[in-house]
């Protein structure tokens, strides 16, 4: 009987581990994507408002400034919804991730429980 004990003692202690390096594994992953498009949209950024300044500062007149100004606004505009955009996938993404993790974790431990 205390071997039946301690093998399903075992037997839990890996599986919560193993979900917990799982866990450790998606958070990880996550927030490196989400480190690398921050560090591309910021090169982008600087990118772009080298080329705002070179652009503005070719303006002939107040027109040609004020239109210029219109398209960077508008660049930026579309730089920031597509930021938004990608990190929306990659939080949804690890979320589907964290529910399946969850859900599987939860089965496996009534399982467990079942079978004591």
């Amino acid at each position: 009987m205390d071997n039946n004990i301690a093998d399903q003692f075992a037997k839990m202690t890996k599986q919560m581990m193993d979900s917990m390096q799982e866990l450790q594994e998606i958070n990880e992953k996550t927030v490196q994507t989400l480190t690398e498009q921050q560090f591309a949209n910021a090169k982008e950024f600087i990118k772009n408002s080298s080329d705002q300044i070179e652009k503005l500062g070719k303006a002939k007149t107040v027109e040609q400034a004020v239109s210029e100004q219109t398209k960077i606004t508008a660049d930026v505009s579309q730089m920031m919804l597509d930021n938004a955009q990608a990190t929306m996938k990659v939080l949804t993404d690890s979320q589907g991730k964290l529910e399946a993790l969850i859900s599987r974790t939860i089965k496996e431990s009534m399982k467990q429980k079942a079978d004591t």
